[in-house]
């Protein structure tokens, strides 16, 4: 397989060095590497430059949003398959390697989805992340379905086949935040997602959080689009039509989010939230407990999900303690 790497890059200056290190310290090399500079301000150009004759660096005409850099990206690439790494995201030595074995195993694979590491902005090891809950192989409408609360996989670990990329259209641009997400849910209705468990990629968490919770408005929209528009194109695609299950896991994906947010929220930091949430509440017929939402009550739940997650994930890590 040909497997090339794009990196869409826009002012990560202070991590795009070590980023692009790790992708040239490959067991097997990538087909090609290529780095998307979204028109960044920092000192990108300058370290790029570093790098010439090892990199090819590309720059859209002009400023692009994220999800539609990493179309211009991928657009630009020539590779049978891709992956794209985000400029403060780190490789693994054995990533092509890994990505080229489980292809091999799984001929009819579209996506590859794989285990990664979460780092802190040092780059210290925080957690060790395996997909429990996913099969080697998994086909629609299973793909579809097990994706219906949120992505199966990291953006760090991930290939895809360019052909069902132009065949669904690219990532979809009308979600800005959660385009991986789509992609996987459009790619899952075409063929088969192969999971690798074994880590590919460092993907570092905490230096963004601040950024992240000021766009909360956007992602609680963008939740609405994926069971809106995106889900339903999905599962038609896949011959499904439009089953039940979206309707009823729209209405509960709601119901969580309204009460996270009663509780990291409070009323004065509201408004934003309240306009984007409303068409999904009217939506799903949750108007009863929005409106306690905008009232500005604070309300409980017990996260029992959550709680399963992370009691798997213990046994997982203790299983494989003692197997080495």
């Amino acid at each position: 397989m040909r497997l090339s790497i794009g990196v869409p890059v826009y002012n990560q200056g202070n991590f795009l060095r070590e980023t692009i290190e790790s992708l040239l310290a490959q067991e097997i090399p990538f087909h090609e590497i290529v780095v998307s500079n979204n028109h960044s301000t920092d000192s990108t150009a300058e370290i790029l430059r570093e790098f010439e004759g090892s990199i090819r660096v590309i720059m859209p005409p002009s400023h692009l949003k994220m999800v539609q850099n990493w179309n211009f990206t991928v657009s630009q690439l020539g590779g049978d398959w891709f992956s794209l790494l985000s400029s403060d995201d780190l490789a693994l030595p054995n990533f092509v390697r890994s990505v080229a074995e489980t292809v091999e195993s799984v001929p009819d694979a579209v996506l590859v989805r794989a285990a990664w590491i979460d780092i802190d902005v040092a780059g210290t090891t925080m957690e060790e992340r395996h997909l429990m809950s996913v099969r080697r192989i998994t086909v629609a409408p299973r793909a579809i379905y097990e994706q219906r609360f949120g992505p199966k996989g990291s953006f760090a670990a991930f290939a895809l086949r360019r052909d069902i990329w132009q065949q669904v259209g690219g990532f979809p641009e009308e979600v800005t935040l959660v385009g991986d997400w789509g992609m996987w849910l459009l790619a899952g209705a075409l063929g088969s997602i192969a999971y690798c468990d074994q880590p590919i990629a460092k993907y570092r968490l905490g230096h963004q959080s601040g950024t992240i919770r000021g766009r909360h408005h956007i992602h609680a929209h963008e939740m609405y689009v994926v069971y809106s528009e995106l889900l339903p194109r999905a599962t038609q695609m896949a011959g499904l039509g439009v089953p039940r299950w979206i309707a009823s896991a729209s209405r509960t994906q709601l119901r969580r989010w309204v009460v996270a947010a009663s509780n990291e929220f409070p009323p004065g930091e509201r408004v934003r939230l309240i306009e984007a949430m409303r068409p999904w509440a009217e939506a799903t017929g949750e108007q009863k407990l929005f409106r306690r939402f905008e009232r500005g009550e604070r309300m409980r739940s017990i996260d029992w999900s959550g709680i399963a997650r992370r009691i798997a994930r213990r046994l997982a890590a203790l299983l494989r303690s003692a197997r080495e």
